[in-house]
């Protein structure tokens, strides 16, 4: 059995790397996790908040208020390090990550890990200097796609030579109770209103198929909220899409809406991962989606299509194609959750890791 310090300076679970970590810890059966966050003075109620969910379910969580000083986080580490006699490390941030060197130095028969669930765009030259000097002090990586592998590893060269795996994350949003696959109609899509999430180019798509196909009675649902709502507001209006195109905002039910989803559409520009089109997936939903980031590692061409990002007749004819052919559709769905059990489930997200850290230990 591995003793493991999770070391994650995310405190909410909106993101999903904490619930994800929250699954790991309560359902880990071969290992013993703990949690350190570095905290910072502005999030300290919702710390507060957030660790009474640690105390209710007997795991052992510690924080600290020390901010940015690594002296002070790192001399916390080491004295959980040394009271729970810890295996092993895991990093989940950037910011935690710069402690790695200071915590070898004083702890150097530890195991050392990172996992790398997203990619920062910019950093100050500051920033990405601290991360690129903090790289060479950690031997294992975990990476949440294979596209977020070769973008950190053309940024940082030396990641080629670290011991490296990928761990697919695991559905948030999901029911257990899908709804027969033949009595869905909707078209639905989650996701942030803004420009890399690129919804523009659906409501386009569905201006040429309610408008030009003549799928009038097509619904499409848009899930979440963003800084380009009012400019979609206005797409759909100009294009009088209102009876067809539903603003939805915020919800805490996306599996409901799932649940009654014919087709996913997923047209975002840059995605690390995208647990939504998992999330789709494990609901029976048929997915079409961008040619961008890792959503190609997703699907496959039994339980879903890849179209262009930026090409709104692609995503009409594609959305047509499954429209009109129900079996097909079907029998697509019906592979999108098998696949997502076998390749991105939380229980398939537990074990790996469960397996990762007992081979990390015999290393």
């Amino acid at each position: 059995m591995a003793r493991i310090l999770n070391v994650i300076s995310a405190v909410t679970p909106a993101g999903g790397t904490v619930t994800k970590l929250r699954a790991l810890m309560l359902n880990s059966k071969k290992h013993q996790h703990l949690l350190y966050h570095p905290g910072f003075k502005s999030n300290e109620n919702i710390i507060n908040e957030e660790f009474d969910w640690y105390a209710k379910h007997n795991i052992t969580a510690y924080y600290k208020i020390y901010g940015r000083n690594i002296i002070k986080n790192v001399l916390e580490i080491n004295r959980i390090i040394k009271r729970h006699k810890i295996d092993i490390v895991h990093f989940y941030f950037n910011h935690e990550q710069t402690f790695a060197g200071l915590v070898r130095l004083f702890n150097p028969k530890v195991k050392l890990v990172r996992s790398i669930v997203g990619y920062d765009h910019k950093l100050s030259i500051i920033r990405r200097t601290l991360l690129n000097t903090s790289l060479s002090y950690i031997k294992n990586y975990i990476y949440i796609s294979q596209y977020i592998k070769e973008l950190y590893e053309t940024d940082y060269p030396k990641l080629k030579n670290k011991n490296t795996t990928i761990i697919y994350n695991g559905p948030v949003n999901v029911s257990k109770d899908i709804s027969p696959l033949k009595d869905r109609i909707n078209l639905v899509s989650t996701g942030g209103l803004c420009a890399r999430k690129n919804q523009r180019v659906i409501i386009e798509a569905m201006n040429i198929l309610v408008n030009h196909m003549g799928y009038k009675n097509l619904q499409l649902q848009l899930i979440g909220e963003g800084p380009l709502m009012d400019d979609y507001a206005s797409m759909i209006h100009n294009y009088c899409l209102n009876n067809n195109v539903t603003l939805v905002g915020r919800t805490n039910n996306v599996s409901s809406y799932l649940n009654r989803c014919s087709i996913y559409l997923h047209p975002a520009t840059t995605e690390g991962f995208g647990i939504a089109v998992t999330e789709a997936m494990f609901m029976g939903c048929a997915c079409i989606v961008a040619d961008k980031g890792a959503l190609p590692e997703l699907i496959n061409d039994k339980c879903g299509i890849v179209v262009s990002h930026d090409n709104p007749h692609k995503w009409a004819d594609a959305i047509k194609s499954l429209i009109s052919n129900p079996s097909i559709r079907i029998k697509m769905g019906e592979e999108a959750h098998q696949r997502a059990i076998n390749n991105f489930s939380l229980s398939t997200f537990i074990n790996k890791h469960e397996e990762y850290y007992s081979n990390l230990l015999l290393k």
